[in-house]
């Protein structure tokens, strides 16, 4: 029989009654994600979902009301300003208009639109990763060595603290909380390997979940007619999929009957959550923590670290917990983990791009944005045992354009420019969408000027083209 994955409270209809569609996100009022809004994870031994390791709650209660509760530093962290450690460490070195592209598309910024009009288009959305950059700094400088890395309960309050305050979220999401009905999202530009991946691990979902049938057989779209090709039809014929629009759609309840029911849509919720604790969460977060622990050089642990993320990325994306925001909430997760590991947080150009690619691709894409943060950084004479490190890995592993993918594509698209270009008004503009953060860092920038430790290893520059 299939893990029909099944929810722990029998009382779960009343506990659900504040996250009803009436109770829409808004700036001023919104309800938030709490732990005693969702039913435990200590399941029954037919579901085998959370273990011990994925399901501890953080030592210290972060509150997802973000506009009046939440303080980027405490008066602790206030107290200990000698030195961060050496992921976040990082973020010092970045000029302090180049903090805005770590959230930003930053191939939107410097191809099409101003950073205020990018800001326009979500307003908010840079406060709002200010605040969520702000909570991670707190997480890695405070963490207890017992606690676990990630959790679902951290990571829908990643959710939240990126959500909340956006003007231009779906009326339907609440921050913080997991979706109610299905997510479609177009996916183009991507490899055929990503999509047989994708296509192949929905597969496994449908085989062993009774709550991924809804989707069977009817996820995909192609454009421009959007005619419904079944899945089997595409993996079969995988060789036909260059340059096809494909609009990918994601989990949902089962079937399109059930989508009505208000019943079926709360069951669907608790069912997603686990879903997303058993299959991601649990053995990321096991992975992360063996990572941890494993006395191995730092060059093997980038490597070993980039592999892991790269395997969980693409399935965040398809599962696609929260109703929106899912894409900024992986990304942030993603940067949190590298700085929570002493290296730099990646930037990419696109960072719409993780949603339908393959493993092989991802590794790419992520020792790019690696590759990125270092171009952004402040330059000096001589960088860092880290710097080095990510230096040699993408010397090594992006050498070829061939090695990433197939067809007319290049590797350099991923890359940031030598040259930004940037004018003194976009550099204003990006200063001040990210003074909140600027003025969190500030206490560390003047500690760090005032006492410099000598760098090793020299890190050759990439050529100018």
């Amino acid at each position: 029989m299939p893990d029909i994955i099944q929810p722990c409270h029998s009382s779960f209809a009343v506990r659900t009654a504040p996250l009803s569609d009436n109770n829409t996100a808004n700036s001023s009022s919104a309800t938030h994600f709490r732990e005693s809004d969702l039913p435990s994870t200590r399941t029954t031994v037919t579901s085998g979902i959370g273990d011990s390791n994925s399901t501890r709650i953080s030592h210290r209660h972060v509150s997802t009301n973000t506009a009046t509760t939440h303080s980027p530093l405490t008066s602790t962290a206030t107290q200990d300003m000698a030195t961060l450690p050496e992921g976040p460490d990082f973020l010092l070195r970045f000029p302090e208009e180049h903090l805005f592209l770590l959230f930003a598309d930053p191939d939107d910024i410097i191809s099409s639109r101003s950073p205020q009009e990018y800001e326009d288009n979500e307003p908010g959305c840079t406060a709002a990763w200010c605040r969520c950059i702000s909570q991670v700094l707190e997480w890695i400088q405070h963490d207890p060595a017992e606690a676990p890395l990630i959790s679902r309960q951290r990571y829908m309050q990643i959710n939240a603290l990126l959500t909340e305050g956006v003007q231009n979220m779906l009326d339907s999401h609440i921050p913080g909380t997991v979706r109610k009905r299905h997510v479609g999202y177009p996916s183009s530009e991507h490899t055929q390997k990503g999509f047989i991946q994708a296509l192949l691990y929905k597969q496994r979902l449908e085989e062993s979940y009774e709550l991924c049938r809804g989707t069977h057989g009817a996820t995909i779209a192609t454009s421009p007619k959007g005619s419904i090709i079944s899945d089997t039809r595409l993996i079969a014929n995988y060789t036909d999929l260059k340059g096809i629009t494909i609009s990918f759609r994601a989990l949902g309840p089962n079937g399109p009957i059930s989508e009505t029911n208000g019943i079926d849509k709360i069951l669907f919720k608790y069912q997603l959550i686990a879903l997303l604790e058993k299959e991601i969460i649990t053995p990321l977060n096991t992975q992360l923590e063996s990572l941890q622990h494993k006395k191995i050089k730092k060059p093997e642990l980038l490597a070993k670290l980039i592999g892991t993320v790269a395997t969980y990325w693409p399935r965040l994306e398809q599962l696609h917990t929260p109703m929106d925001g899912t894409c900024r909430t992986n990304y942030m997760l993603v940067q949190y983990i590298f700085m929570k590991f002493g290296f730099p947080p990646p930037v990419l150009m696109d960072p719409n791009s993780i949603d339908l690619v393959h493993t092989s691709l991802c590794k790419r894409i992520i020792g790019i944005g690696l590759k990125n943060s270092l171009e952004l950084m402040n330059k000096r004479d001589q960088a860092s045992e880290t710097e080095a490190i990510i230096h040699r890995y993408t010397k090594r592993y992006l050498k070829n354009s061939f090695c990433l993918i197939r067809s007319s594509h290049k590797y350099e698209k991923y890359l940031i420019p030598d040259e930004l270009n940037f004018n003194d008004h976009h550099k204003t503009q990006m200063k001040h969408l990210t003074r909140e953060f600027i003025e969190v860092l500030a206490p560390y920038r003047d500690t760090t000027q005032t006492s410099t430790r000598p760098l090793k290893t020299p890190l050759r520059s990439r050529k100018k083209s």
